[in-house]
């Protein structure tokens, strides 16, 4: 297995936290990455760094999220924005390093939640457009 940066993806991911104004994330603390090689049957996921880690290191919580090649890249450009969307709603509000699961008592991440932010992402950028 490989990765690399994907600073492309980063810069997307920059844009749809500002427009989305998820201020509890903080995107100097979250790394992106494009992998080839895996076996993962995922278009992306999302690590976290365990607390047991960032304390034995003495590090604040960060999260990584890979984007698996070639499947993420085939995608157009509006479904690899709600996998970005999806990815990011993973992080809990406290980026405390944990993963927040598929359904939890706060939000559930499925396909009508992922949505929902996205047509918001789509609204913030039409109305930065017409200032």
């Amino acid at each position: 297995m490989q990765w690399r940066p994907a600073r492309d993806i980063f810069s997307r991911l920059r844009r749809i936290l500002r427009a989305l104004d998820l201020a509890y994330i903080d995107p100097s603390r979250i790394h992106c990455v494009r992998v080839w090689g895996s076996r993962a049957n995922a278009l992306a996921r999302i690590w976290g760094l365990p607390p047991i880690f960032q304390d034995a290191l003495r590090l604040r919580a960060h999260y990584v999220i890979e984007f698996m090649v070639p499947t993420f890249d085939r995608l157009p450009r509006e479904e690899q924005d709600r996998v970005i969307i999806h990815e990011l709603l993973h992080i809990p509000r406290s980026f405390s390093g944990g993963i927040r699961p598929e359904r939890s008592p706060s939000l559930s991440i499925n396909t009508r939640t992922v949505e929902r932010y996205y047509r918001q992402y789509l609204a913030a950028m039409r109305k930065r457009r017409t200032r």
